[in-house]
């Protein structure tokens, strides 16, 4: 796990927001867990808008917000271990990891594929099929998951 977490430094460099630390919170988490928010800390992406902040902000009791944009809520169900997506309008939720680990990860298959496309256009469905295999196997039941990460497989598809 700890060379995985030094591969999303490096990627992100100070686009990583750490959480401001807070003993009860700690507490609460699983070691993981605590190392992502702490440590390590969220990418924002602006390709999928998520805007993370130092901020600790509580849902209720087990659910801590990550992000919170007019758009959604970005939340992580301490509890279930499930990050999810909140839409304020319709209070419909979207289903986006089991994990904090599993979340970090898909935005940075997401971003690495970006990047790496828009370095070497000739090559998309090459970049695809990595981002794609890489995505079934982090989230191997991403198709379950309300079709957040499934949309967006689709989305860039080359085909």
């Amino acid at each position: 796990m700890k060379n995985k977490l030094e591969q999303i430094k490096l990627f992100f460099k100070d686009n990583l927001i750490i959480k401001n630390y807070n003993n009860d919170l700690r507490d609460s988490l699983n070691i993981e867990d605590a190392e992502i928010l702490f440590n390590i800390g969220l990418p924002n992406s602006t390709e999928l808008d998520f805007k993370f902040t130092k901020e600790i902000k509580y849902l209720n009791n087990n659910e801590l917000i990550l992000d919170d944009s007019e758009n959604g809520k970005i939340i992580y169900n301490i509890t279930n271990k499930q990050v999810y997506l909140l839409f304020p309008s319709d209070k419909k939720k979207m289903i986006l990891n089991d994990g904090l680990f599993q979340f970090l990860f898909s935005i940075y298959y997401y971003e690495l594929f970006l990047n790496n496309w828009k370095n070497d256009k000739t090559n998309r469905a090459h970049y695809f099929n990595d981002f794609e295999k890489k995505m079934n196997i982090l989230n191997h039941n991403y198709e379950s998951l309300d079709y957040y990460w499934e949309a967006i497989i689709e989305e860039l598809s080359p085909i």
